[in-house]
């Protein structure tokens, strides 16, 4: 008899090991109980799969239909996996753009683009075409159908960028399952529809060690579902921005330094010499068991952002003679020219 797999994450299901992958209480079942209490019950534990990312290029390797290579605008650089931006090359690839609704309306797609563009310059990946979408505004999905109706079709791309919520949205189902939690998708799904094949792909690995110290409240903190307003903080003087206890950015500016806020949580400006007073507080974002390490950035120009790997990003406009870091030594942090 053929091993049953969830049609939520794609795990063998199974009813002998309550702790393992794919456990059911019933091989009858068509989800695994982490499906089952994700989808019902908000419960995000146990939802990780063990993804194979070699057996994932190696599928993309193979793979001759359309490939939607999907990332995740809030978080562009930590999207861009190296072996994944290999396995793309000669292939028939559209660059999906997902969660473009979190940012506000008036920042130009063209913009957008021609930021992208200027990331993925050095990559030998050529595009048919860059859409901007959102998996909870249907229509803007309705372009990749004309794809579907051509070949077989492939969805790609790091872990947490959206293709199952993609899916689900595109195919009117909510079958695949959907989390904050990194790694779903335990194995390629295929699904057959009416017009055509499409196979949903594990997330590649790209998660930093930071995620561990998140709680089940941290991780929808981080999965914001409404647009981020951008909150901007004017800096004359050297002065701290605080992430939650996660960490601050001490900027010196050269004049004034305006500070642009992508975060789904509040910051906070304070005096330098506030900075540890301040991360020992409570915050309405926390992780667990924080170690701070510091580190110089060198300058970069007047018109920046920092990407934090799993958190966000903010925007720094104006020249600063000096930016230090002092954030959870797990945190990833990469200074680009800004994309906005």
């Amino acid at each position: 008899m053929e091993n049953k797999k969830c049609i939520g994450c794609g795990s063998i299901l199974q009813i002998d090991n309550s702790d393992a992958r794919g456990y059911a209480r019933s091989l009858d079942n068509d989800y695994c109980q982490s499906c089952f209490r994700l989808r019902h019950y908000r419960d995000f534990k146990r939802v990780k799969a063990e993804v194979d990312d070699g057996a994932t290029l190696a599928f993309i390797d193979n793979f001759k239909g359309n490939i939607f290579w999907v990332i995740d605008i809030m978080h562009l650089n930590q999207s861009l996996h190296t072996g994944l931006m290999r396995s793309l090359r000669n292939k028939k690839v559209v660059l999906v753009v997902n969660k473009r609704d979190l940012l506000q309306k008036s920042v130009s797609n063209n913009k957008l683009e021609q930021s992208l563009m200027r990331s993925l310059r050095d990559e030998d990946v050529e595009l048919m075409e860059v859409m901007f979408v959102s998996a909870l505004k249907r229509q803007t999905l309705e372009p990749m159908l004309e794809y579907l109706e051509n070949d077989d079709c492939a969805f790609v791309g790091c872990v947490n960028a959206g293709k199952s919520s993609l899916l689900n949205a595109l195919l009117g189902n909510e079958d695949l399952s959907v989390s904050p939690v990194a790694s779903t998708t335990a194995d390629v799904l295929k699904i057959e529809t009416g017009i055509g094949n499409v196979y949903d792909t594990p997330g590649l690995s790209n998660e930093t060690a930071l995620i561990a110290k998140f709680d089940d409240q941290a991780l929808v903190t981080l999965s914001p579902q409404k647009t981020i307003k951008p909150v901007v903080f004017q800096l004359y003087e050297k002065q701290t921005i605080v992430f939650g206890n996660l960490g601050a950015i001490t900027l010196t500016p050269q004049k004034t330094v305006n500070v642009i806020s992508y975060i789904p949580f509040p910051l906070k400006r304070v005096r330098p010499e506030r900075m540890e007073a301040n991360l020992a507080l409570d915050h309405d974002f926390m992780i667990h068991n924080p170690e701070y390490k510091k580190k110089k950035w060198p300058k970069m120009g007047d018109r920046i952002d920092i990407e934090i790997f799993d958190i966000g990003f903010i925007t720094i406009q104006g020249e600063t003679l000096e930016i230090e870091t002092n954030f959870d030594k797990s945190c990833e942090i990469v200074i680009r020219k800004a994309i906005i």
